[in-house]
């Protein structure tokens, strides 16, 4: 029997039809194509250049859209600072200000820096799902508020938390204290300040900086996920004015759509030294072409304005996708990448994530994941040198099984 999928979620009859299109059985994934790379490391660095270019341009028309350009006017304003975790780091808040076309917008920043480390430290900077205060217990970090969407659907809500009795709710997606101890700096910012998670969260993102209404919803060039990668752009703007970090040395991690946000701001941005990619499945680390977990249909369904609005044309069109998320992640060469997945967590397809971080690996030199290696069992992983991946028993989430391990890898190459 099929299985259904999100039983839990009692969606309605017309969604649910689209959710059971999804395969979530193993054993009926259909053969598909593996695509070469866009560049092999035998290439000439013109070469590699041109046709990384041209794989980005790809990315950008068909999938994710265009990022949008540096604001006109960025200014950074301190707006708090402090000891945090019995003395352990130091607390600072940072207003981001970006204006354009005479429309301003303010992304908070929060930033945690080792209080008793010399000289400049690496920083991992990721986006949030639900404000700055659910990422810690710190009973200093300041709660903005916002004025939150009413939900268009059971399956579509606005849950960024609205008071502090939920302070510190997804701490463990961050370990602060972890990391700190372990020598580096920590950075997060909502990405309700960037773009809301809604379909109607247009007029409160910073594509209003850009684009009039008529412009973004009649002949719209790009999506959220671009516009959160814009706002981990103008976040690392911010970061490089910090003297205490080393902006050679940013890691930038997400979760989820926010691992999508992550990878697609990794190939575009050149100052990551280091991109992470936790569960990010379709249209993030997970090979389009297995059909296995979500498919084109249910994101385009679920999410049509993460991506461009050619994006639909891919509806059902999942083995035969012209280009793929292999391709994406080899233009982070020669650079860092770490991918994770988890084994209970068969919408992201963890299977399909390694096989894509498996190919992508051979865009490095030292070819990381060689061809031939089996995917690791849970609490394993594969590569030690410019490419890891790493898979944990559990759900979908990130985890501190999952910084222990992302810890290790970086301090390798970073401390």
């Amino acid at each position: 029997m099929k299985t259904k999928a999100f039983p839990e979620a009692n969606l309605p009859d017309e969604i649910q039809i689209k959710a059971d299109r999804m395969n979530l059985d193993e054993a009926s994934v259909p053969p598909f194509e593996v695509l070469p790379l866009p560049f092999t490391p035998d290439m000439s660095a013109a070469e590699k250049h041109h046709a990384a270019q041209n794989m980005l341009a790809t990315f950008s028309k068909e999938f994710y859209g265009e990022i949008p350009p540096r604001c006109q006017q960025l200014e950074v304003r301190e707006t708090a600072n402090g000891t945090a975790f019995n003395g352990l780091a130091i607390r600072r808040e940072l207003d981001i200000i970006c204006s354009s076309n005479g429309i301003s917008k303010t992304l908070h920043l929060l930033l945690y820096l080792p209080a008793k480390h010399r000289g400049k430290v690496p920083c991992f900077l990721g986006m949030n799902f639900l404000g700055n205060i659910a990422t810690t217990f710190d009973p200093q970090v300041t709660f903005h508020p916002f004025t939150a969407y009413p939900d268009p659907s059971p399956w579509l809500d606005d849950n960024r938390l609205q008071n502090d009795k939920e302070r510190g709710k997804k701490a463990h997606r961050w370990e602060f204290e972890k990391v700190i101890k372990a020598g580096f700096a920590s950075a997060t910012l909502a990405f309700g300040d960037v773009f809301p998670d809604h379909p109607d969260g247009f007029s409160d993102s910073i594509m209003t900086l850009f684009y009039t209404a008529d412009e973004y919803h009649d002949h719209r060039r790009s999506g959220a996920i671009s516009a959160w990668a814009w706002g981990l752009m103008r976040a690392l703007d911010a970061l490089e004015t910090i003297p205490e970090i080393d902006k050679n040395k940013f890691i930038v991690h997400g979760l989820s759509r926010m691992g999508k946000t992550a990878l697609w701001a990794g190939a575009n941005d050149p100052r990551i030294a280091m991109t992470v990619s936790f569960n990010s499945g379709t249209a993030g680390a997970k090979m389009s072409r297995r059909y296995f977990g979500e498919s084109m249909e249910w994101l385009d369904n679920w999410r049509k304005y993460w991506f461009a609005p050619g994006f639909e044309r891919f509806c059902g069109k999942d083995t035969r996708m012209p280009f793929d998320q292999h391709q994406l992640m080899a233009l982070i060469a020669p650079r860092k990448l770490y991918v994770a997945s988890a084994v209970d967590d068969p919408y992201a397809d963890p299977k399909g994530e390694f096989l894509a971080t498996r190919a992508a690996a051979g865009a490095w030199e030292d070819d990381g994941i060689p061809p031939d290696t089996p995917m690791p069992d849970a609490g394993g992983g594969a590569g030690e040198n410019s490419v890891r991946y790493f898979i944990r028993s559990g759900i979908h989430d990130c985890t501190p099984e999952n910084w222990d391990d992302l810890l290790k890898f970086a301090a390798k190459h970073f401390l």
